[in-house]
């Protein structure tokens, strides 16, 4: 990190309306609360409950809370008063994978705040995540800062810069002074900074030395807006965050040359219709989970991924490769489910697939399968299908709980003209069995999504 920030990177960092310089990132302008064992179960607030002896920061989006030293226990989070909000957390974040690093010790990045379960902690640097806790608890994975950096590049004059990790931020950091940024790119972060697809955007930016703008809180209209007031040119984002973007940008668009995808299946109408509204940008697909990290990225603008990758992981003595050359080592292999495969690890994705003679397509979450009067009903090719129709422009279905059939189908609809829309929408329905039609119709402005800008699926 330390090179990745070096004294001539140009990466800028503007976040709630705050510019940071590299220099501005140096540990040792980072606040420490020191908090005694016996404040641990105190604090309403704490972020682990485990008696463990290590080192490490532990670092929460809101109650912000550093805390670093050797204990017996491990420190815990302090609330912090109202300003929280307006905290810029991806600039104490970057800060404190410098001093994380500089220490050698590990950093938690816990965006929900939750209690861990820390058995394992790390001896030594690494970044812990949670998962995104679709099928559970978030769970905690710790990465190392290189499987972290993207593979890919916009300026290979950084390659021999930045595939050193370790002790990486420090020497350059506190020599770094503040100069006019002269970016490629400006990126504006879409995802929770704390998630692993937030977080690869954050070092996508420092690597490439490109401008970032975050803000924690805004909804995904007013990033819509900031997109518009900062040009952005750069995006990461899900495809269900990506089509409310389009929304919002009727009278505007921003000027997007890099536009990724992820945590949702990339289906093809959407990947034409941004590649008709950016004909001329770098769209891709990334494959990715917190376990596994980056698996592949598909940049040929088509849903799914070749079949090819599959034949040629099925064979044991072959890796999987794809033309981008980003193997990663995972092997992929072609169940109920699209399971991955590295040495002795083997990862149930519960992603289902469907083999067509050239591409493996995703289908869904296999959690996201329901019982409705004893009928199977899978509720995202419920959606593609309806998304299908060219009278909607974004759908959401999912269930809800009932009493006598254990679940109903709803779905809530984005559309120019509503009246259309529910009339396609019905003709539609008479082509479903009754367990798959939607018993709740509702239209709104924009989709409801999840904190980690994905669909939800379930109300209870």
């Amino acid at each position: 990190m330390a090179s990745l920030l070096s004294s001539d990177s140009q990466f800028a960092l503007i976040e709630n309306g705050q510019r940071f310089y590299a220099h501005d990132f140096n540990p040792d302008n980072l606040q420490l609360h020191s908090v005694s064992a016996d404040d641990l179960g105190a604090d309403e607030h704490c972020l682990c409950h485990v008696d463990i002896t290590t080192t490490y920061i532990a670092l929460a989006p809101s109650g912000i809370a550093v805390g670093v030293g050797s204990l017996a226990k491990p420190r815990c989070s302090t609330p912090v008063s109202s300003t929280a909000s307006t905290t810029p957390i991806v600039a104490l974040m970057i800060q404190a994978m410098h001093y994380a690093e500089s220490n050698n010790i590990p950093l938690i990045l816990n965006r929900t705040q939750q209690a861990l379960d820390i058995h394992s902690v790390p001896k030594h640097f690494a970044i812990g995540l949670l998962t995104s806790g679709t099928t559970g608890q978030p769970k905690l994975v710790f990465h190392a800062l290189a499987k972290l950096l993207p593979s890919e590049r916009p300026h290979p004059q950084n390659d021999s810069q930045s595939h050193s990790a370790a002790n990486l931020i420090h020497a350059k950091l506190i020599q770094a002074k503040p100069i006019a940024p002269k970016p490629a790119n400006t990126w504006l972060l879409c995802y929770h900074p704390m998630s692993y697809a937030g977080l690869q955007v954050i070092l996508q930016a420092i690597v490439s030395e490109d401008t970032l703008v975050a803000a924690l809180d805004a909804s995904l209209q007013a990033k819509a807006h900031l997109a518009h007031v900062h040009n952005i040119n750069a995006i990461s984002a899900t495809p269900s965050m990506l089509r409310a973007l389009l929304l919002s940008w009727q009278t505007y668009l921003p000027p997007l040359t890099i536009i990724t995808l992820g945590g949702e299946i990339a289906d093809q109408r959407t990947l034409d219709t941004i590649n008709n509204v950016y004909p001329n940008a770098q769209i891709r697909h990334i494959y990715a989970t917190t376990e596994a990290g980056v698996v592949f990225t598909v940049k040929d603008r088509r849903a799914g991924f070749p079949r090819a990758w599959l034949e040629n992981a099925a064979n044991a003595s072959a890796t999987c490769d794809n033309s981008n050359g980003a193997t990663h080592g995972w092997q992929l292999i072609a169940g109920s489910t699209l399971r991955l495969t590295k040495g002795q690890v083997e990862i149930d994705t519960g992603d289902c697939i469907d083999i067509s003679q050239d591409r493996v397509l995703f289908t869904g979450r296999i959690d996201n399968l329901v019982n409705v009067g004893g009928v199977k009903v899978n509720l995202e090719a419920l959606e593609r299908q309806i998304m299908q129709l060219p009278e909607i422009s974004d759908a959401r279905v999912y269930a809800k709980a009932n009493p006598i059939t254990g679940a109903l189908v709803c779905v809530e609809l984005c559309a120019f003209n509503q009246t259309l829309a529910a009339k396609a929408l019905n003709e539609l329905c008479l082509q479903l069995e009754p367990a798959a039609r939607p018993r709740i119709i509702t239209f709104s402005d924009n989709i409801s999504l999840s904190s980690a800008g994905k669909k939800q699926r379930f109300l209870q």
